[in-house]
């Protein structure tokens, strides 16, 4: 989860050099944010102790979990419709990622098939435990759409790194652009002129604002 947050801390980051503002970050608004909340919470819920070892958490909660990441589409479809004052293809794009791990799971069982060599390559060993509720299974010859599984080990260097999907790229992607859109100021270029959040200055050498 830390490796998937590591493209929205660098978008903060890249914001902040742009003379961007936390401030225009937590004042965008969010829509269909309460159902985000909510199917959030189910899936900690869901996949944590005490819950994860019941008999009916194991039988409904891979088709549970498919429904919270349907919940989450619909959000971000919302969101990537267009409204005055927002960008909308951030929230697009992240809306296809939870789109395919959602096709991934809903082809296989309500799991997201994972690749063992990856799994290896990350803890040394796979680390499914068969007896509580898992997200994940292990890939195997039937696996549909193994492309689009988890088959992608995080870096070293990433704290707490896991084994992603395509899917599970593009909505970190998704959700970095949408952060950094959110915070940065509007830059328009004309005639040697660079506009800053409604405001215009001569663009200048060594000017330490986000360059165009």
């Amino acid at each position: 989860m830390l490796g998937l947050l590591a493209p929205t801390f660098i978008a903060v980051v890249a914001a902040r050099m742009c003379s961007g503002s936390l401030h225009e970050l937590f004042s965008t608004r969010v829509r269909w944010w309460p159902l985000v909340v909510v199917a959030l919470a189910v899936e900690l819920v869901l996949f944590n102790p005490p819950v994860n070892a019941q008999t009916w958490a194991i039988q409904l909660g891979p088709w549970i979990w498919l429904a919270t990441k349907l919940v989450l589409l619909a959000a971000l479809v919302r969101n990537a419709l267009p409204a005055a004052g927002t960008v909308g293809w951030p929230w697009l794009v992240a809306a296809v990622g939870v789109a395919l791990n959602a096709l991934v799971i809903a082809l296989n069982d309500g799991h997201m098939p994972q690749a063992p060599e990856a799994a290896i390559a990350v803890w040394g060993a796979s680390h499914i435990d068969p007896i509580k509720l898992q997200n994940v299974a292990p890939m195997r010859p039937e696996t549909v759409l193994p492309w689009l599984a988890d088959v992608l080990p995080q870096p070293a260097w990433l704290p707490r790194r896991n084994v992603v999907s395509v899917g599970d790229l593009l909505l970190a992607g998704g959700i970095a652009a949408w952060v950094f859109s959110a915070m940065a100021p509007t830059i328009s270029v004309r005639k040697g002129y660079i506009g800053l959040s409604g405001a215009t200055q001569r663009a200048t050498p060594g000017n330490p604002r986000c360059p165009t």
